[in-house]
């Protein structure tokens, strides 16, 4: 038997992750988990243009016929993660211990949950992206002009700019705001994020986030939204108040969930790293 605060638990926990998550908002929500693990995505494979020959006679004047093609695409849910936790009785009166389990519950969430979904996510997004750029060093005088080149890279691959969002480290993040062009042009850094606060880069949304979020290696993320799927199979959380084991109550949470880079879509993701590209085996 669970507790009444269990009944509203998942919604309440489902509200904060979207409140604190840094990633909640970026995917897609086109494709369907539900009751399967597994999506196959078609893309339709382009035709390829070729002049049409008015003067023939017999046959098609716009050419051979070719079939049209497609791409297939299998994303399977894997990432399966859960926490179980125990309050005794004998630590705390009853109506106090129902608080606690809140409270855990509330701070596992916010401390240990959404920050390693946050970094998951960013991993699959760096290892999926469509554009990678090795050897890269952000400094004063170049950091503005490496992430201009990532977002012309991406116009270039034919990636509308609105939805564009840059992912930095709080390190990294310094050298942008004290940017040469940026700090010495008062307007330009109304608009940037000189002030501390996330703002906008050539349109890209701004989101700074702890160095420890980023994958290891990765300078900077420059992600359309759309590009990636996010599906959340399984979100269960519940604080139980009469365990056949435990004496008191406990919290339980499992969250079943994974990311996708959409292969047709991966241009829209550009990842700068500061390392040499790796050898391939």
């Amino acid at each position: 038997m669970a507790i009444n605060l269990a009944s509203k638990a998942s919604d309440k926990v489902a509200e904060r992750f979207r409140l604190g998550s840094v990633t909640e908002g970026l995917f897609t929500n086109k494709y369907d988990w539900t009751g399967v693990a597994t999506v196959r995505v078609y893309t339709v494979d382009n035709l390829s243009l070729g002049d049409y020959d008015k003067t023939k006679v017999s046959g098609s004047r716009f050419g051979a016929i070719a079939e049209v093609g497609d791409t297939v695409q299998e994303m399977t849910v894997t990432d399966d993660k859960c926490f179980n936790g125990a309050i005794d009785k004998g630590n705390d009166t009853a109506q106090m211990m129902v608080k606690s389990a809140g409270a855990v519950l509330r701070q596992t969430t916010d401390e240990v949950l959404i920050p390693y979904v946050d970094k998951y996510r960013l991993a699959k997004l760096a290892d999926g992206a469509g554009t990678k750029v090795y050897n890269v060093s952000l400094t004063k005088a170049n950091a503005l002009e490496t992430i201009l080149t990532a977002g012309a890279a991406m116009s270039n691959n034919n990636v509308p700019k609105p939805g564009r969002v840059l992912y930095i480290g709080e390190t990294e993040a310094l050298k942008v705001k004290l940017a040469d062009q940026i700090v010495g042009v008062d307007r330009l850094a109304e608009r940037t994020i000189v002030s501390g606060v996330c703002g906008a880069i050539d349109g890209a949304q701004v989101r700074i986030v702890p160095d420890s979020y980023m994958p290891t290696g990765v300078v900077f993320l420059l992600v359309k939204t759309g590009c990636a799927a996010a599906p959340k199979k399984i979100e269960t959380y519940r604080i139980l108040d009469q365990h056949p084991d435990i004496d008191g109550h406990v919290v339980q949470g499992r969250f079943l969930h994974d990311c996708f880079v959409l292969t047709a879509r991966n241009k829209g993701i550009y990842a700068a790293f500061s390392g040499s590209e790796p050898e391939e085996a």
